[in-house]
């Protein structure tokens, strides 16, 4: 089967997968499931391609947990279907265009922003739901929001937002930015400008790279060129570990600038070792160690996945719950009810307590400020963080604006 087909073959399979899992769990649950309807979710993703261990399969185990420890809603068994997008608008859309159709209520995950964009749109004009968890684009809340549509973990204000706070802590006040040539990485520079700025900083300059190269030394000695205290690694998760590594080989961190990844999540660390990570700063909305109930879950997928989740992963286990559990509230999987009840509903579990949802479709939650820590100081294969700060959710994410999202109450 040619790369092009793959996803949308990938896609119906996993719905298959998760038919017949709920259908031959026994005979009993075999008869009672040929004449209930199923309540049927999504989660679409990049599951094969560069940034799939940020989400992709991780997150449809943890979707999956969450399915399993809630059980049937309103009597019906819940399937989830899977998709890849491969992180292209041409097939992603398609997708989540029939499963719409076919009778989905809700997808979740999505991603890449150009997918994101599509699917929001997608969802208010089908009168069905989307739940982001691994999109970044703060756009998601402002100009492109909808009443169906929520986000759930972070944003890429977020994560700039902890890491901008602690360099000013530390008297960091240039910065150069290297930048993903898409929308995603252009919002990131430009919500870490603002953010710089009004720290008292100034940025220097700033050089865009495509989002298929590997290779990063032209950009690379620009930013070294530039002297700037700080480089700004306005990209995704993958890219910005490569950045990493490429960078100590030409000792930019040696010569005195500081490196400020602002995508990096749990396992870009792990991959990339304590001895290369150590001491970068990032901000993330879970991590694994905090707690006893944050480390409950870790070890649950951890026997299910064979490694930590990252606060994406974590998170899309709290998002298919809480919608889950509004359409037990709501009585009805009707998308203006559950929306409703979502909204009524506080967000708690192991990883956020007493959250909730903005009018512009924002979850209002902590973020954690973290440095990674130094081989010396690791106790164990993913004890990684040590956490820096707390954000509260007024904090770590910037105001609902009226003038971008009509969603907003002046």
């Amino acid at each position: 089967m040619g790369r092009g087909s793959t996803p949308f073959g990938r896609a119906w399979l996993g719905g298959f997968i998760g038919i017949v899992g709920a259908v031959l769990a026994s005979p009993a649950a075999a008869q009672e499931s040929s004449t209930i309807e199923p309540l049927k979710i999504g989660l679409l993703s990049d599951m094969s391609g560069i940034v799939a261990d940020l989400s992709g399969p991780g997150s449809v185990a943890a979707a999956r947990l969450a399915i399993e420890d809630h059980g049937k809603v309103l009597g019906r068994p819940v399937v989830l279907l899977t998709g890849d997008h491969l992180n292209k608008p041409d097939v992603g859309l398609p997708i989540a265009r029939q499963w719409y159709d076919e009778g989905v209520r809700a997808i979740f995950d999505v991603g890449i922003t150009s997918v994101a964009l599509g699917v929001q749109k997608l969802a208010r004009e089908k009168d069905r739901i989307v739940v982001f968890g691994s999109t970044a684009s703060a756009d998601i809340t402002g100009t492109a929001c909808s009443p169906n549509g929520i986000h759930w973990t972070y944003n890429s204000y977020s994560q700039s937002r902890g890491v901008v706070r602690a360099l000013a802590a530390e008297n960091a006040k240039s910065w150069y930015f290297l930048t993903v040539d898409y929308a995603y990485g252009k919002q990131v520079q430009r919500d870490t400008t603002a953010m710089v700025e009004a720290q008292g900083g100034r940025v220097l300059g700033a050089v865009a790279h495509p989002f298929e190269t590997r290779d990063f030394s032209s950009f690379l000695l620009q930013a070294q060129a530039s002297k700037a205290e700080v480089v700004g690694l306005a990209t995704t998760t993958s890219h910005a570990a490569n950045l990493i590594k490429q960078a100590d080989e030409f000792g930019i961190r040696d010569g005195g600038q500081k490196l400020a990844p602002l995508s990096l999540t749990l396992h870009d660390v792990k991959g990339l070792g304590l001895k290369a990570a150590q001491g970068l700063l990032v901000t993330e909305a879970y991590y694994w160690d905090q707690n006893d109930e944050t480390r409950a879950f870790a070890t649950r997928y951890k026997a299910r996945v064979g490694k930590m989740p990252n606060m994406i992963q974590a998170g899309m286990y709290g998002a298919v719950l809480h919608y889950l559990k509004a359409v037990n509230r709501a009585g009805t999987d009707d998308t203006a009810k559950v929306v409703a009840a979502m909204r009524a509903m506080p967000i708690n579990d192991f990883m956020t307590k007493d959250g909730g949802i903005r009018e512009d479709g924002r979850v209002m939650r902590d973020q954690y400020v973290l440095r990674v820590k130094a081989p010396a100081e690791s106790k164990g294969e993913w004890d990684l963080y040590s956490v820096v700060e707390r954000l509260p959710p007024d904090v770590a994410f910037a105001p609902a604006d009226p003038k971008a999202c009509p969603l907003v109450k002046g």
